[in-house]
């Protein structure tokens, strides 16, 4: 508690001297009058407060943080509430920054009419050395937690807005106090996951009567049937809903695995049969992949059944990319990424009334119980992939490779979290214990 009060005391020092010494600081010199000062710096205050509670919302509905190289991701802010709220959001924004600007006016003319009493404080030094103190304590911390992948307190940097992740690792290699290929090694296999060396967790037997329990059938179809799809569902007045929070593999031999085991491509290589129907000793998932136009006659006629339309795109050169999909027979869908296993454990959990194969032999969570929490995960050709909030980042052999958001696919500007990739990591491999080779 010491440590984050301590970061967070260090971090607005920095980000006030640095507002102060870039605008308020030039204003002084170039229009050394007092009222104007006190009125241009409280606007200009106000201004950075209200990006203070706009990178807060950001940081809460999209998992990064807001930056001069990526202030477009302000429209994304935007999007997820006014989703939530609407037109209540722009009322909110205003409401704020008028409550800030009152309140730094009122700030502004107490403390210059009691200028004299301030100064005269007798703790004046004590209270602006500690900041000082809590200041370079932080940054050294954070230097520290940076070299020795400290996730207890390096986690905390990605908390705060402005934070400048000083790590001083070139300095510390230069006096033989770190060794960067060491460094890069241990902090890469972080992040590295694969199949060597590990075996899978055997499948537990669970009892649950199905018998009579609806069916699910996947058709997985090229992204230009979308329309005719849709078409075909209107017509025969067949209720669906449409989501594009999807998130799936490129590898179609990796998007059947995940819909046919309801686990990760990570486990696709295990030579034990990981197929739900197989475990259910029932063929309840069946799935359909063409790569030919909708036919409505070929289609699934019984309405009984629950069905999902997943329309993959061939030319997406992503590992891993949003797609849309037409649902059936489901609940209300999660307004954020969630992947084929999701479907699968709440097909399985909801439908089924078998919640205990879920708990014990999948991952991944129903979609009712996906929430800004959640984080979707997957894996495919040597590539890990995770979706926190609406940030997608994927690795390849320990390796960042791309770090952006998933609502626009543009390019985040945020350093990577250790503790979420950490825990991310340990999501994706709860089915994997260590063979008798290893040990």
């Amino acid at each position: 508690m010491a440590l984050l009060f301590d970061n967070v005391a260090g971090s607005l020092c920095f980000l006030s001297m640095s507002c102060f010494i870039i605008t308020i600081f030039p204003v002084i010199i170039l229009f050394p009058y007092k009222r104007h000062i006190r009125g241009v710096s409280a606007v200009m205050a106000s201004f950075f407060q209200l990006y203070l509670f706009l990178d807060v919302l950001a940081y809460r509905g999209l998992g990064y943080h807001l930056s001069s190289s990526s202030i477009d991701q302000l429209s994304e802010v935007e999007d997820v509430y006014l989703g939530l709220m609407g037109d209540s959001y722009f009322v909110m924004l205003i409401a704020v920054f008028i409550f800030i600007l009152a309140y730094l006016f009122l700030a502004s003319n107490y403390t210059w009419k009691r200028i004299h009493r301030l100064q005269q404080f007798s703790k004046r030094y004590v209270v602006a050395g500690t900041l000082v103190a809590s200041f370079f304590f932080s940054h050294f911390m954070h230097i520290w937690a940076d070299a020795t992948l400290n996730t207890d307190i390096a986690k905390q940097g990605s908390m705060f807005p402005g934070h400048y992740p000083l790590t001083a690792k070139t300095l510390l290699a230069r006096y033989d106090l770190l060794d960067l290929d060491k460094y890069n090694d241990y902090k890469s296999n972080r992040a590295l996951v694969n199949n060597s060396l590990y075996s899978i967790s055997k499948t537990q037997e669970v009892s649950c009567d199905i018998a009579d329990k609806p069916k699910l059938n996947i058709v997985i179809l090229p992204s230009q049937n979308q329309k005719s799809v849709e078409g075909w569902l209107t017509e025969n007045n067949i209720n669906y809903q449409r989501t594009n929070q999807l998130s799936i593999p490129s590898d179609l031999k990796t998007l059947l695995f995940n819909f046919t085991s309801g686990l990760p491509g990570l486990y696709q290589s295990s030579t034990v049969d990981l197929a739900v129907n197989t475990h259910l000793k029932q063929s309840k998932v069946s799935v359909e992949l063409t790569s030919t136009d909708f036919n409505s006659d070929s289609t699934y006629s019984d309405l009984t059944n629950k069905r999902i339309y997943v329309f993959h795109d061939a030319s997406n050169t992503n590992v891993f990319y949003r797609t849309t999909a037409l649902l059936i027979g489901f609940d209300k869908l999660p307004d954020m990424a969630f992947s084929p296993q999701n479907i699968i454990a709440s097909y399985i959990s909801n439908t089924l009334s078998c919640p205990k194969y879920v708990e014990t032999n999948l991952i991944d969570v129903p979609l009712s119980k996906v929430d800004i929490q959640h984080i979707t995960t997957n894996f495919s050709n040597d590539h890990f992939y995770f979706v926190s909030k609406d940030n997608a980042l994927l690795f390849k052999k320990g390796q960042l490779i791309s770090n952006t958001a998933y609502s626009t696919n543009k390019k985040v500007n945020d350093s990577v979290d250790i503790s979420l990739l950490k825990e991310a990591a340990n999501n994706l491999t709860k089915r994997r214990v260590k063979s008798e080779i290893s040990k």
